[in-house]
């Protein structure tokens, strides 16, 4: 439990002092604007906390919830970052694409979501240390996202494994 424990809130302090702290070059909180910086700590923070109060009361909807959410957010994770960093989604894949970020991110403007992801990429983490080689314009994963990823998914490994052994030892 007390792995479970540590990357659960170790993930929420770890998320909450990147976005709201400036580390630069590590990240890109310098270019955010104080309102973007309280929507993204603020929008995740709820979330977050749920799972380690669901586990530490034992309140099983809410540990069915982390189980579920972790999973949920590394995918969005994947569809925000790795996708343009990997491959340019072109033709029907691109429309399909654009949906998946447009509700990843909650942006719903008109035009090309993925040409807009670009641009605040471009203006909120360009010039950050990255690990992978520039991509062109498209966004690559900075070290700050590529750490956070790793710990979403271990995460999400740690809390569905908890929750399994947990169940189990249930009448």
């Amino acid at each position: 439990m007390k792995t479970l424990f540590f990357c659960q809130l170790g993930l929420l302090v770890y998320h909450q002092i990147t976005t709201l702290l400036d580390f630069y070059p590590f990240n890109g909180a310098r270019n955010y604007t104080w309102k973007e910086k309280l929507a993204e700590a603020g929008g995740n923070f709820i979330p977050m906390s749920l799972a380690p109060i669901g586990f530490g009361f034992h309140i099983r909807g809410l540990m069915i919830f982390g189980v579920v959410y972790y999973f949920f957010l590394f995918a969005v994770e994947i569809i925000i970052w790795w996708i343009p960093c990997l491959t340019t989604p072109t033709g029907r894949w691109r429309r399909i694409y654009n949906r998946m970020l447009a509700c990843s991110t909650s942006c719903f403007k008109e035009g090309d979501t993925l040409d807009h992801w670009c641009e605040i990429y471009n203006r909120l983490h360009r010039g950050t240390i990255t690990v992978l080689p520039a991509r062109g314009n498209r966004p690559v994963p900075n070290l700050e996202h590529m750490i956070l990823h790793a710990w979403t998914l271990v995460t999400a490994i740690v809390t569905a494994g908890e929750f399994f052994h947990f169940w189990k030892r249930l009448p």
